[in-house]
């Protein structure tokens, strides 16, 4: 038999009635004092009310009213012989037990820092390669007029050094296979100063500030690889997913053409104001210095240009795009490990091929 004191409302008025409940494990009955009121009503018409941390707990009768109470046992007890809110039981389990919340809440920290840090970042990947080249010529035409409209204007670059860095800029393009068709576009910028870019299509710009700082051949061949290593990787596109919420990447992912269609005039800002990560930024200059490698070149010409690249900066607002590659000091450091390794590498398979004779 389990029995505690209760609150009775008959749910036509507001007067509230002290009582004592019983429970005989079929029946509740319920009695007040001087015999009013008096109840018994099969539990299995009840409704139990879920729990809620240690607040007033309450059953609903079939008319209606209902009875309150502060013996959180007594409800529980109640509700094991209904079987009744056994999620919420579980959910008040934890919620009660404060070594179980917090680490529920760790767990919710770590999935949506590994959700952040690997989770969009692969899904992105999937979704940048999955765009058609149609989109991608729309998305590179309209984030070049916003280039064009806030950042740059016509190139004032004499017709004959044009005419060399393309060549240049065309041999390269014939050495390398690729599924992508590039172009090299000229830029003037004062606000930019000197530098070059690429948009997912293909299309690279280079400022006329640029190509007036490159020494030589060789320092323009390093820009060239590390900006198509851009567009091979697809770093403008995977950038520009990471960065534009969840809904766009979805519809990337499952194919919805229409709806990222329809989000294409805010497509160029969103590249714009995206900008490589490092982790890319790293890629691209590994593309450049790997080439110059295999082509049996020291990597210094592409690590002189970074260099004087750094002592030109200036600010703009397009810091992100632009300039947001790793601290300079850092890229040299790495072009030189690579170029290091490279070397003991070769060392080490001309040692072999003398052991084998």
């Amino acid at each position: 038999m389990t029995e505690f004191k209760g609150t009775y409302f008959n749910g036509k008025t507001s007067q509230a009635y002290d009582v004592r409940v019983f429970f005989d494990g079929k029946f509740i009955r319920i009695r007040g004092d001087g015999g009013h009121p008096t109840l018994d009503v099969p539990l299995e018409d009840c409704v139990i009310t879920p729990p809620l941390g240690k607040s007033r707990r309450w059953f609903r009768l079939p008319d209606g009213a209902r009875c309150e109470t502060d013996d959180l046992e007594a409800i529980q007890a109640l509700e094991h012989s209904k079987g009744g809110n056994r999620a919420m039981r579980f959910i008040h389990f934890l919620e009660s037990r404060w070594l179980i919340v917090a680490s529920c809440l760790s767990a919710l920290v770590l999935c949506v820092w590994a959700f952040t840090s690997y989770g969009i970042p692969f899904l992105a990947e999937h979704a940048a390669n999955s765009i058609p080249s149609e989109l991608t010529e729309t998305v590179s035409r309209r984030t070049l007029e916003v280039l064009d409209g806030r950042f740059l204007s016509p190139s004032e670059l004499g017709p004959e050094r044009v005419s060399e860095i393309k060549e240049l800029f065309r041999k390269l393009d014939n050495e390398i296979d690729s599924d992508f068709e590039y172009r090299l576009e000229f830029r003037k910028s004062p606000q930019i100063g000197a530098n070059a870019f690429a948009l997912p299509s293909g299309l690279i710009l280079m400022t006329d500030e640029l190509a007036e700082l490159a020494n030589n051949d060789k320092e323009l061949v390093g820009i060239f690889v590390h900006e198509r290593a851009h567009v091979e990787k697809r770093h403008g596109l995977r950038s520009m997913f990471q960065n534009a919420g969840v809904f766009l990447l979805i519809s990337a992912l499952v194919g919805d053409v229409a709806s990222i269609t329809s989000m294409a005039a805010a497509l160029p800002t969103i590249l714009v104001e995206s900008g490589y990560s490092r982790k890319f930024e790293s890629e691209a200059d590994e593309a450049a210095g790997l080439y110059f490698i295999r082509k049996g070149w020291s990597t210094r010409p592409y690590q002189n240009i970074l260099l004087r690249l750094s002592e030109g900066s200036v600010e703009h607002p397009m810091a992100s795009v632009l300039s947001s590659h790793p601290e300079t000091n850092e890229r040299v450091k790495y072009l030189q490990a690579l170029e290091e390794s490279a070397a003991a590498k070769g060392e080490g398979q001309a040692r072999n091929r003398g052991k084998a004779f």
